[in-house]
């Protein structure tokens, strides 16, 4: 296969030529110091020095195919990122490059929005187009009722009911697709990613795990991002679970996942309102009166409070670097 049909395109294209001789190749497997790329016509493993860099799985190298070591990570068009557990602001990338984001949820247990709100901050931060599937209908009851709910939170993005067991909804699903294009599926462990795209690519690629009986979760079986290539010509991503997600975004990033509350702000008294007990805080009023659903209204302030707290963290970071 050629390097278009890994994602090569004209943004890549410009940042050549690299040292003489070296090859371009798209990440498909990353270690801390080894990746494993498509290539033109092949994979080849590449040791990845320390002055290049940490690779990304979606991530574009230059290297020496001879020697098989990297000497440039190319500049990401975008990236999927989360701020790492326990640190003030410490960026980690999860995925570079890609198109759409699958965000993935299990009906066999109870659906957490608030967590769906979340990786919605972290898409829309890279750029990516979203996408919300329900995992596991043939698990729920009332699955379409579910997603129904979802879609009438935020009718702006596609809410697809699919079973791997049955079969439903994975050929909707794949018809949402394009046919040139990278698509990560990000979610919780034991949503069912794996299987998802095991069942999107009619094989047995990845592993499968089982979940724990008490309490449905996942036991991590994914451990590492992979780029596996689909029969339509578009590029799949595993990734591991993520129970809790920090995003790596912005305030006004938050304002988007949440545009009918951030709009009832602008009418807020004060300016710099924090719509806690302000006098005049339109946000406060319409959750009084029942025009706002009060769990999403929580969720909209922790987000914006925590991608305040992160720009602050970054701000402070910089100053002290100059």
């Amino acid at each position: 296969m050629s390097l278009d049909a890994y994602g090569w395109g004209p943004f890549f294209q410009r940042q050549l030529p690299g040292p003489p001789g070296a090859e371009t190749g798209r990440v498909r497997l990353a270690t801390a110091r080894k990746v494993d790329v498509f290539a033109t016509g092949r994979t080849v493993p590449v040791s990845l020095p320390r002055n290049v860099g940490a690779a990304a799985v979606g991530d574009w190298v230059l290297f020496d195919p001879k020697r098989r070591i990297a000497s440039k990570i190319l500049a990401r068009r975008n990236a999927l990122a989360r701020n790492r557990p326990g640190h003030a602001a410490k960026r980690q990338v999860l995925a570079a490059n890609i198109d759409v984001a699958v965000i993935v949820a299990a009906l066999d247990r109870e659906l957490r929005p608030r967590q769906i709100e979340r990786y919605l901050t972290s898409v829309l931060s890279s750029g990516a187009t979203p996408l919300i599937v329900l995992n596991k209908a043939d698990q729920c009851p009332t699955p379409d009722a579910v997603a129904r709910t979802l879609r009438n939170a935020d009718p702006r993005y596609p809410v697809i009911a699919t079973s791997v067991t049955t079969g439903e909804g994975v050929g909707a699903l794949e018809d949402l697709l394009p046919e040139r294009g990278t698509i990560a599926l990000a979610g919780p462990s034991g949503a069912g990613k794996s299987s998802l795209i095991n069942a999107m690519l009619r094989s047995e690629q990845l592993a499968i795990g089982s979940v724990r009986i008490q309490d449905n979760r996942g036991r991590h079986t994914t451990t590492r991002r992979e780029l596996v290539v689909h029969p339509k010509g578009c590029l799949l991503m595993d990734m591991p679970g993520i129970r809790e997600l920090y995003p790596w975004s912005s305030p006004e990033v938050v304002d988007q996942v949440f545009p009918e509350i951030s709009r009832l702000g602008q009418a807020c008294h004060y300016r710099d309102c924090r719509h806690q007990s302000e006098p005049g805080c339109s946000i406060r009023a319409a959750e009084q009166d029942g025009s706002i659903d009060p769990g999403r209204l929580a969720s909209f302030l922790e987000l914006r409070r925590e991608q305040e707290d992160l720009q602050r963290s970054i701000a402070e970071r910089r100053s002290g670097a100059d």
